[in-house]
């Protein structure tokens, strides 16, 4: 059996951004196993603007993500990572792990976003589109070129998984 080096998908953006459907489409193509606090927080009942409770779950989801990392199973993190630094130390799970890491970075302009999240309709809706995308969406750190150069393989936001890009994940 070909051993097969484990990965770390790191998948942010915005609200609306796609990172659930881009995080699903890996896991599909792969069994990497997703990490994604929205889905955890709705399913508590929780809100997803409740941010002590968000980071305290997204840091425990990081530390998990790297227990899985060590035993041997390839894991997406699919977190808004709004910054750099979250996102560096995101990446440093991999490289203790010595696992190799995939960015990717999904955007779409501001009012698309907003469009998307209120598509959406959940009960946080009103306060992502009011409170999070237009008051700080400024505050958002898109990726530098210096950046993207530490992850093996970057995807921004006018790259899309292919079938051909599906298919390499079997190759990996």
């Amino acid at each position: 059996m070909e051993n097969k080096r484990i990965k770390l998908y790191l998948i942010f953006g915005l609200p609306g951004a796609g990172k659930t459907t881009r995080a699903t489409a890996i896991a599909e193509a792969t069994g990497a196993v997703r990490l994604c606090p929205d889905e955890w927080l709705v399913a508590m009942g929780i809100s997803l603007v409740d941010y002590p409770i968000r980071f305290r779950l997204q840091d425990h989801m990081i530390q998990h993500g790297e227990i899985l990392l060590r035993a041997g199973v390839s894991v997406i993190i699919e977190f808004g990572s709004w910054s750099r630094s979250e996102r560096e130390a995101i990446r440093q799970i991999a490289v203790h792990t010595n696992a190799a890491t995939e960015l990717h970075f999904v955007d779409a302009p501001l009012l698309e976003l907003a469009r998307r999240v209120q598509e959406r309709d959940g009960l946080d809706a009103k306060s992502l589109v009011e409170e999070v995308l237009l008051k700080f969406s400024e505050k958002f750190e898109r990726p530098t070129a210096d950046e993207v150069a530490l992850y093996d393989v970057y995807f921004g936001p006018e790259d899309h998984l292919s079938d051909a890009h599906k298919h390499r994940y079997d190759a990996d």
